[in-house]
């Protein structure tokens, strides 16, 4: 199964998506840095896969896949 988000703000940043999904990387002013982090650990432990694109000033897209199980 595919979920896909998207929109169309601002993007992230080339030196903050090589860096997402590492714990305490926030760019929120009260962010912890672990809400993505922890996201995708759980999809991860449940065999999906999560992939991030983003361009500044374009927006971005994420693929959340998961298997689909009988």
């Amino acid at each position: 199964m595919l979920i896909r988000l998207s929109d169309e703000g601002c993007g992230i940043p080339p030196d903050v998506l090589l860096k997402l999904g590492q714990p305490f990387i926030t760019t929120k002013e009260q962010g912890t840095g672990l809400g993505f982090m922890v996201s995708k650990k759980i999809i991860e432990n449940h065999a999906g896969t999560v992939n991030v694109q983003s361009e500044v000033g374009k927006g971005t897209v994420i693929d959340i896949r998961l298997p689909i199980s009988n």
